[in-house]
């Protein structure tokens, strides 16, 4: 069985900024909907996805809802951009992630001068219920710009999007592995709750 190339359906966003765009995070495609993470855009900054080497515009006043969400564990960060006949092997999985279900995410991320994108395994850590989001420890440490990207498993189904990474934890008293898996701990929107703002067909 041959086995399917996501890449294409997790593009950067950039933010115009002046003359120049700023890399700001990354975006995936399901549905008739681009998605991505609320605290990725700026009111009223215009905004860009790229796709391979285009850059196209996203009107700032059509992202759902208008009013963003906050960027914290008890706000509800995600946003959506409605694109009519938009086709993705990408979908919302029908249930949320379980305690060590093994995922993949693939994101955007600053590498030297410019993004890149970036494949990491992740494992879902048993933690407390936390207001929709669950924590994922990646194989590669992954921070800024990494926001807004898919955890999906090997069918295409998407059990989270990665809304903060882990960049400032004290871990010098942690024994190697823990420290590893602190570093590399992610918090992710579970996909029933991303459902819930998911508009109505």
């Amino acid at each position: 069985m041959q086995s399917i190339n996501y890449s294409p359906y997790v593009m950067p966003i950039f933010r115009q900024m002046g003359n120049e765009r700023s890399f700001a995070g990354t975006a995936f495609c399901i549905d008739d909907y681009l998605v991505t993470a609320g605290h990725v855009l700026t009111y009223p900054v215009a905004c860009y996805v790229r796709n391979g080497s285009d850059y196209h515009p996203l009107q700032f006043d059509k992202w759902i809802p208008q009013q963003l969400p906050t960027d914290d564990h008890t706000g509800y960060d995600v946003a959506f951009y409605p694109i009519p006949g938009l086709k993705s092997p990408l979908s919302l999985a029908e249930s949320d992630a379980e305690p060590n279900d093994s995922l993949e995410v693939l994101c955007w991320q600053m590498r030297g001068v410019a993004p890149k994108q970036v494949a990491t395994q992740g494992l879902v850590i048993k933690d407390p219920d936390l207001d929709g989001y669950f924590r994922l420890a990646t194989a590669s440490h992954i921070t800024h710009g990494c926001s807004g990207c898919p955890a999906f498993d090997s069918d295409g189904k998407v059990y989270g999007m990665i809304t903060m990474g882990r960049s400032d934890v004290d871990t010098r008293n942690l024994a190697p592995l823990s420290r590893q898996m602190e570093q590399n701990t992610c918090w992710a929107f579970k996909t029933s709750y991303i459902k819930r703002f998911l508009p109505l067909r």
